[in-house]
């Protein structure tokens, strides 16, 4: 299994999955808090495709769509 920096971001939008491969911030206490992963995976989505999750979920905030997220750290590397 390839190791990396980065995580899957899985977002199900009506029974659909929408993958991204997300960067994970440095944070003093380990892999980062879930709400940055997700906001920068979020924001890899608008600027690739043109596609706003949060929009079209009708959401503001990730604990609102939380459930409906799976963050794949599996492959994550710390250094």
């Amino acid at each position: 299994m390839k190791m990396n920096n980065t995580v899957k971001v899985t977002f199900n939008i009506n029974g659909i999955e929408v993958i991204a491969h997300s960067g994970v911030p440095k944070l003093k206490d380990g892999i980062n808090k879930d709400n940055m992963i997700v906001l920068n995976a979020k924001e890899i989505l608008q600027r690739e495709l043109g596609i706003d999750v949060y929009k079209i979920l009708n959401a503001d905030h990730y604990d609102q769509i939380q459930h409906l997220i799976t963050i794949d750290k599996s492959t994550y590397v710390t250094n």
